[in-house]
């Protein structure tokens, strides 16, 4: 892996998918969260459509989640070096989601108490569910509180799964990683058997909001830190060519693309959708992560955009608190009806509070962990570094 300069680029081209995925996210919700938007089908416009399917942007969270959190794993299995060290490992996960998470969750409960809305404000007696993450598993808490935390269920169960799936790897080791890829592909094959049993039965919304609905996407970013691993260590570090990068990165987005239309032109589904719908978008998300990650050329220095980076840094708050506050002002009429006036004010305040949270929560949280595994003063630069392995 080349050293200094690369490693902060691609860790800055990374940080820009996670802005643009929390972007996207955010469009989403101001478009759903409006009293006049189309409710059929077929009365919606071509934008209308467009920031329907800016939901995609949440499975690039679970790919990304595989590649950074499988990276050091990864390059174990394939160098025969040490593996990282599972108590450090929790402790960085740990120190990354919980206090933003608490603080966010706190903050919220307590703005429904005094402001509203309490449609979905949570009783007392069902917080602890929220409090380790287990509100999915139960249908008067599901999509409580605030709705986007389903995702973080998810990733915690990824969390705790990981280190397991990685001794698979870790024990085929340097001489057998196609063994090991095909051990990542098994658990697509975990989610598309679990989509096929809710296909045929209908299961309802706890099982699809489970981590074998998700894994599948998980292990695509993990095929993708497996590959880039194994080819910086039989290549001594080299990147990819830009044409490379480029290719990469066109039928990636081309895939995230091409599923929006799938969906938008067959809403009613069929097997083929149950299927490979998410996981079409998840493949073109592990694709374009793999260019960002390793490749290099215009195709994917225009993600190092400075504000789109720094994004990035903040995206965690920003998913954590964007529909909260859109749900407190909307609740009380201080939203524009106008679609980009109310775009725009959601943005802001939701920026706003990102950044205070990175700045008061989550950097400090952050830094303990940094000084707490290098045993110094952690910098603000070795603080990103430990950033870039967010979802």
């Amino acid at each position: 892996m080349p050293p200094g300069p690369a490693t902060a680029d691609r860790s800055d081209a990374l940080d820009g998918i996670r802005a643009l995925a929390a972007l996207s996210v955010l469009a989403f919700h101001v478009w759903l969260y409006r009293d006049d938007r189309p409710r059929g089908f077929a009365d919606r416009d071509l934008l209308d459509r467009v920031l329907f399917e800016a939901n995609a942007g949440l499975i690039a969270f679970f790919v990304l989640s595989g590649y950074l959190l499988y990276r050091g794993f990864a390059r174990a299995a394939v160098t025969g070096a040490a593996p990282p060290s599972v108590r450090g490992y929790a402790v960085r996960r740990a120190a990354r989601i919980l206090p933003a998470y608490y603080v966010c969750g706190a903050v919220v409960f307590l703005l429904y108490a005094t402001v509203g809305p309490t449609t979905i404000q949570p009783e007392l007696h069902e917080l602890p569910l929220f409090a380790v993450f287990a509100q999915n598993y139960s249908l008067d808490t599901l999509m409580q509180l605030n709705p986007v935390l389903w995702t973080l269920t998810i990733e915690m169960a990824f969390y705790v799964a990981l280190p397991l799936i990685a001794l698979a790897g870790l024990a085929l080791g340097p001489r057998r990683t196609a063994w090991h890829a095909g051990v990542l592909l098994a658990l697509v094959g975990v989610t598309l058997a679990w989509y096929y049993a809710d296909y045929r039965g209908d299961w309802g919304e706890i099982p699809r909001k489970t981590l074998p609905a998700y894994i599948g996407h998980f292990a695509l970013g993990m095929l993708v830190a497996l590959w880039l691993e194994h080819r910086r260590a039989r290549r001594d570090g080299a990147r990819l060519t830009p044409a490379v990068t480029a290719g990469l990165s066109v039928v990636g987005w081309l895939l995230v693309v091409a599923e929006g239309y799938w969906h938008e032109t067959e809403p009613s589904g069929g097997l083929a959708r149950a299927l490979f719908s998410t996981l079409m978008v998840a493949l073109g998300f592990a694709l374009v992560v793999a260019a960002a990650a390793g490749g290099s050329g215009p195709s994917v220095d225009w993600l190092r955009a400075r504000w789109l980076a720094r994004t990035g840094l903040i995206s965690y708050g920003l998913y954590l608190w964007h529909l909260p506050l859109l749900l407190v002002l909307r609740d009380n009429g201080l939203l524009p009806e106008a679609l980009w006036p109310r775009m725009l004010v959601v943005l802001a305040v939701s920026l706003l509070a990102a950044e205070a949270t990175w700045r008061w929560v989550e950097r400090p949280a952050i830094d303990w962990a940094a000084r707490r595994r290098a045993g110094r003063t952690g910098s603000f630069t070795r603080s990103k570094q430990v950033a870039a392995e967010i979802s």
